[in-house]
């Protein structure tokens, strides 16, 4: 299992938990890495200016939107951005990082950034997602139902995770026209199940490492294999040597560890070009 949620938990909590897991994921990962390569994208020395830089870039596109044909770059469209590039360092921080970094001279961009930055703010869920995300997510567990309650929530954690905090509500809310669902809890226990091989990293923006250890602590003769340094959203087969062998040993011949243990995440990548 990756990806883990704790199985007692519904998905209104986990919903609640992103916010936090999305900013640790860009303050505590993604900003010190880009500050490391100032010289390169020329967005702040350091993760506090660097996190000054993006904050000051989004009330800018607050006041004076970017407008590229039909697209309207506004703050919104910086987080989602934003929030993409977290699930995959080396998938999103680079391209990310360029992004930026174009928006910083916009005036002055090249081609190749321009289109870059129209290639990144274009790129959002689609229909089809959406269609298989909100029927199990509004449906499998119990939400509140009550609009205010969220616009309050998504308010404070708004103030207190900007990046993800005003993101909740337009997932929430949808829930929260949903109809009540009827499914039954089911208690998970793990009983009659043979070993089970769990793998989550520390800083997972999306399924937060807080509650894959409440799943592994349900499901019984479970082992937990935790990518600690990083926070990749899938680790198997994310050129993680120590990760894929043992979880090559799982499935192909049905080796588990014999406890819980630790892999080192992969080395970050660098700037390329």
């Amino acid at each position: 299992m990756e990806g883990n949620e704790p199985f007692d938990a519904t998905w209104q909590q986990a919903e609640l938990g992103q916010p936090m897991s999305f900013q640790r994921r860009f303050e505590q990962d993604f900003l010190p890495w880009i500050a490391k390569y100032d010289s390169v994208y020329h967005y702040g020395g350091t993760a506090a200016e660097a996190k000054a830089a993006w904050e000051a870039r989004r009330t800018a596109l607050h006041d004076h939107p970017i407008t590229i044909g039909s697209l309207t770059i506004g703050p919104n469209q910086l987080d989602n951005a934003t929030l993409q590039g977290m699930y995959n360092a080396d998938l999103g921080w680079r391209s990310l990082a360029s992004v930026l970094a174009a928006l910083e001279h916009w005036g002055t961009a090249t081609p190749a950034e321009r289109q870059l930055v129209e290639k990144t703010f274009t790129n959002y869920l689609s229909p089809g997602f959406a269609a298989d995300f909100f029927p199990v997510t509004c449906n499998d567990t119990p939400w509140n139902h009550d609009l205010n309650y969220w616009l309050r929530q998504s308010a404070t954690d708004t103030k207190k995770y900007p990046l993800v905090g005003a993101r909740e509500l337009a997932y929430a809310a949808t829930c929260a026209s949903w109809p009540k669902s009827d499914a039954p809890h089911v208690k998970v226990t793990g009983k009659g199940l043979p070993p089970t091989l769990m793998l989550n990293s520390v800083h997972d923006p999306a399924t937060y490492y807080e509650g894959a250890l409440e799943a592994h602590k349900a499901l019984n003769g479970s082992r937990l294999v935790t990518v600690t340094g990083g926070g990749d959203h899938g680790q198997y087969q994310n050129s993680n040597a120590c990760v894929d062998s043992v979880v090559d040993a799982y499935l192909l011949k049905g080796r588990i560890p014999a406890h819980d243990m630790t892999c080192p995440s992969k080395p970050l990548p660098t700037p390329t070009g």
